[in-house]
């Protein structure tokens, strides 16, 4: 018979995580340009030893209470807010935060010397109040910075398809064009 300790998995007792020596975590948000609320939420983990990274994309409607129910909006206390709100959520300390405008993430896909990408889902989307527009055919191409940010961006198309999950996908997409960079 396994003893209750044995049943367990490392780390997970009583409730606290051991942390792993150089192991770093940061909260990396993007805020949305109108609305002031987090357009995009990733949670990365850095294990330097291992020269490791891991990704976890939070749903900007993910719910978290009821005075500002989805997660997005809790940047509006500021990032170390956001900060709070994420640590809670995933049970373990955030030790540091980044956050991007779009201007920062164009300017870093294009320092890079953009990215080469599968775009998975048609888009075709305009905004003029934004001066946003997205046209992109599926399939693997060169993005620069800005192609990279509408990408990013793209939520639906102007008849409403898109991404057939919604915002799950978008942040799929969002967190695979992160990896590339």
């Amino acid at each position: 018979n396994a003893t209750q300790e044995e049943e367990v998995a490392p780390g997970m007792e009583q409730g606290s995580h051991t942390r792993r020596e150089q192991t770093y975590t940061f909260l990396l948000a993007c805020p949305d340009q109108v609305s002031g609320n987090a357009d995009a939420i990733m949670l990365v983990t850095y294990d330097v030893p291992n020269q490791k990274i891991g990704m976890l994309s939070v749903p900007r409607d993910t719910l978290v209470d009821e005075s500002s129910p989805k997660i997005n909006s809790s940047l509006h206390g500021g990032i170390e807010n956001l900060q709070d709100v994420v640590s809670d959520l995933v049970g373990y300390p955030i030790d540091f935060y980044i956050t991007i405008d779009l201007d920062g993430f164009v300017e870093l896909v294009d320092a890079v010397g953009g990215v080469e990408f599968d775009v998975p889902v048609e888009m075709y989307y305009s905004d003029p109040t934004q001066d946003l527009n997205i046209f992109f055919q599926p399939g693997m191409q060169h993005l620069d910075g800005q192609a990279a940010m509408e990408v990013c961006r793209f939520r639906k198309n102007g008849d409403g398809t898109g991404y057939p999950l919604g915002d799950i996908q978008r942040s799929e997409t969002v967190r695979n064009l992160m990896v590339t960079v």
